[in-house]
């Protein structure tokens, strides 16, 4: 019998995931395949990295992923790590954003740049009375007319006012993708909200009724949790979902499963190509080691997969190479809890672009999730970097932390030097999804329809998340297996 082979390219949570699909498709419909997955580090995971040091759990990618996405919740459970799954402390549910030297409680049933209870809402000292009165006006502003695309920046401002934009939309926005919203799309970063604004004729109407803030109380966020809980059944675990021993466990669960002879760390594929006569594709490895197969998928970042179709197909190449990626850094830092004179009662802030300061967001880790710091300790991660903060990501690393610190002290109040600290700089991690991005992916699928058994997979294409990253290895898997039965 024929075996088919796959190469993936890539060994973060897309190509992971891809592999273990793709593992279970061949046992499920006996398959005579071989999967072989390459990554050019030495450690899998890709931004997913987990550090445990005296006691404490530190994050210094992605500390948790949605639940109102089931797919990367579906994942854990196949691979037997349901009972490790932990949803956030439900004392702490709360968020603050920077305004002068406080943190300010974003108002209860507030989902990113759109208040779902008006009292609330009034109350806080966020906006101006004016700013405020604009924003509420949202629900007599005009549908755009036109299917065209628009800028987050455009779509806010035009809706809610400039205010509220400055103030709430942009460091929230800026807390999940680092990016500027004059460049992001609405459609690809905020699709609810222009959902909303066609089908209620206000994107707070469509909050209010799409998610049903009225009958089941506690606002936006918590009524998202409950339609999450009810699409991914069993345990409860709130919006945002994590693992008790930190989300380098589900990397480290895929590589364990999947056949060890599949995986190769250090193992940098340097060039691509495709015999069309044998209808195979031909990989060579940095070290000179060449390999056909039937099936390649790209699990890098855009810039990664240009380079490796430069000479394939300098139009798919030219298309990759146009996306732009932003660069950010994590600090973890560990506190005596006496050290720090802030109550963290909330899951951390977000920092408006207004306010000048070197940090963008933080978290209050060891209040977000049980287990990330010993009792008696705190830990806290702040990020810094993206769209706005390229000047501080590249700082040295000591005048970095030494910026960061400077915030946390005016901030938090904390005076004293941190137990330890740690720096973790991701360049060029964050994707821009600009204005036009579904008709740059429409671009790039009509190129890649050129190519038989040639797939592109990762946070570049069809969402940044990690369910997103699950889901997607999940459609390519079955495109591959469908392009092995046309045969």
């Amino acid at each position: 019998m024929n075996v088919r082979r796959v190469a993936i390219i890539g060994g973060g949570i897309s190509g992971l995931a891809l592999a273990w699909e793709l593992e279970r498709l061949k046992r499920e419909r006996k398959v005579e395949m071989e999967v072989l997955l390459f990554e050019r580090s030495a450690r899998l995971g890709g931004t997913i990295e987990t550090e445990r040091r005296d006691g404490f759990i530190l994050e210094k990618g992605p500390d948790a992923f949605l639940s109102e996405k089931p797919w990367a919740i579906e994942l854990c459970r196949e691979l037997g790590l349901e009972g490790e799954l932990i949803g956030t402390r439900d004392e702490n549910r709360r968020s603050f954003v920077v305004k002068g030297k406080r943190l300010v409680p974003l108002p209860e049933g507030f989902y990113l740049a759109a208040p779902g209870k008006v009292r609330e809402f009034l109350g806080t000292p966020l906006l101006s009375l004016p700013g405020k009165l604009r924003a509420l006006l949202e629900v007599f502003v005009p549908r755009r007319k036109g299917a065209g695309d628009e800028s987050v920046g455009d779509f806010v401002r035009r809706r809610f006012g400039r205010e509220m934009l400055e103030r709430i939309g942009q460091p929230m926005l800026g807390g999940i993708y680092t990016g500027d919203p004059d460049v992001l799309s609405v459609s690809a970063t905020l699709p609810r909200f222009r959902e909303w604004e066609q089908a209620y004729g206000s994107v707070i109407r469509g909050v209010i009724g799409s998610m049903g803030i009225n009958k089941g109380g506690g606002g936006i966020a918590q009524s998202a949790e409950r339609m999450a809980n009810m699409r991914v059944s069993g345990a409860r675990y709130g919006l945002f979902v994590s693992l008790k021993e930190g989300m380098e466990s589900l990397v480290q669960r895929l590589a364990r499963e999947l056949p060890s002879r599949s995986v190769r760390v250090r193992a940098e594929i340097a060039g691509l190509d495709y015999d069309a006569y044998q209808g195979k594709w031909r990989l060579v490895a940095a070290n000179g080691e060449a390999r056909a197969v039937d099936a390649v998928c790209l699990a890098v970042s855009a810039k990664s997969g240009s380079v490796l179709l430069k000479k394939l197909s300098g139009e798919l190449s030219d298309e990759l190479a146009s996306v732009p990626y932003e660069s950010t850094a994590t600090l973890n830092l560990a506190y005596k809890r006496e050290d720090v004179f802030h109550s963290l009662d909330g899951f951390g802030f977000v920092v408006p672009k207004i306010e000048g300061r070197s940090v963008i967001a933080c978290s209050f880790s060891s209040q977000k999730f049980e287990g990330r710091a010993p009792s008696g300790s705190v830990l806290l991660r702040a990020f810094v970097g993206g769209a706005f903060g390229k000047e501080v990501f590249q700082k040295e690393d000591k005048d970095l932390a030494q910026a960061v610190k400077r915030d946390l002290t005016e901030l938090l109040g904390i005076e004293a030097e941190p137990v330890f600290s740690v720096l973790r700089r991701w360049s060029d991690s964050m994707v821009q999804y600009r204005v036009g991005h579904a008709d740059w992916l429409s671009r790039v699928e009509a190129i890649l329809g050129k190519w038989k058994g040639l797939f592109l997979l990762g946070s570049a294409y069809r969402g940044v998340g990690i369910p997103d990253c699950v889901r997607d290895a999940g459609l390519q898997a079955e495109k591959i297996m469908e392009g092995f039965t046309d045969d």
